[in-house]
C-alpha cells in the first residue's frame, strides 16, 4: 500500500502548531524538543502504529511510551489529531485545573506510565513488551521515544540489555538525536552513528536515518516492525 507522505508531513507541520500554541499560552514547556520530534511522531502515530482511537484499554492496542517527557505537549497534539483525547482543550497543557501536565501522566488514558524523571522510559516500555510476549500473550508492538540526552542515564542501558536478552522483537526504541540538551549539547551532539554502534553492542537491530525525512522515517518504521 502506497504511503501518503504529503498527508503525513502536513500532520507533523499540524503537531507543531498545536505545540507551539500550547506551550504559548501555558507561558512553559518544551516547544523545541517537540518541534524535533514531530516528523517521527506524525510517522509513528498515523502510520506506523495501530490502536483503536476511542479505546486506550483494548488489549492489543500498540503501545507508545514518551520517555522524554518534556515534550509532552506533542504526545497530547499527536492524540488529539487522531481523536484520542475527546474533551480535552490543548490550551489547558499546564494548568491547575488540566489533565495536561508538563510531563504526562497516567491521568490521560492513553498514557500506561509517568515519564517526568528521565531515562525510565524504556524500562517501562521492556515491561510493557515482555508482558506482551510472556504474560498475556497479546500482539502489539510498543514504541519508546526517548530524547538523546537521558540516553547517557544507566537505566537505559540496562534496559537495552534487557530487551536484548529476552528477545523483545515487539519493542521499538527510538532516540530523537538533536543534540541538545536543557543547558548544554549532549554527549555525543549529533553523531548518530555512536548511539547505533551503543545499542548494536547491547544486541539489537539499529537503523540510523533523518528524522525530517518523512520518506525515510516511514521506511525505518516499517523495517522496525518486520525485524
Amino acid at each position: 500500500m502506497t504511503v501518503d507522505l504529503s498527508r503525513l508531513r502536513d500532520t507533523a507541520n499540524a503537531l507543531r502548531v498545536h505545540s507551539l500554541r500550547a506551550t504559548a499560552e501555558a507561558g512553559s514547556g518544551h516547544p523545541t524538543s517537540c518541534m524535533s520530534a514531530a516528523d517521527i511522531m506524525a510517522a509513528v502515530f498515523f502510520e506506523s502504529m495501530r490502536f483503536e482511537a476511542r479505546d486506550p484499554r483494548r488489549l492489543n492496542n500498540d503501545r507508545f511510551v514518551m520517555s522524554k517527557g518534556h515534550a509532552a505537549p506533542i504526545l497530547y497534539a499527536a492524540l488529539a489529531e487522531a481523536n484520542a483525547l475527546p474533551g480535552f482543550d490543548l490550551m489547558s497543557l499546564r494548568k491547575y485545573s488540566s489533565d495536561l501536565e508538563g510531563h504526562p501522566t497516567p491521568r490521560i488514558p492513553w498514557v500506561g506510565a509517568a515519564t517526568g524523571s528521565l531515562g525510565q522510559g524504556l524500562s517501562v516500555g521492556v515491561g510493557m513488551a515482555l508482558n506482551s510476549k510472556r504474560l498475556e500473550n497479546l500482539d502489539y508492538n510498543v514504541y519508546v521515544l526517548m530524547g538523546d540526552g537521558e540516553v547517557a542515564e544507566g537505566s537505559v542501558w540496562e534496559a537495552a540489555a534487557m530487551a536484548s536478552h529476552y528477545g523483545l522483537d515487539n519493542l521499538i526504541g527510538i532516540v530523537d538525536v538533536n543534540g541538545l540538551g536543557q543547558s548544554q549539547a549532549t554527549m555525543y551532539g549529533l553523531d548518530a552513528d555512536t548511539y547505533k554502534a551503543r545499542f548494536s553492542a547491547f544486541g539489537w537491530n539499529t537503523i540510523v536515518l533523518d528524522g525530517h525525512d518523512m520518506g525515510a522515517v516511514v521506511d525505518g518504521l516499517r523495517r522496525a516492525r518486520e525485524n
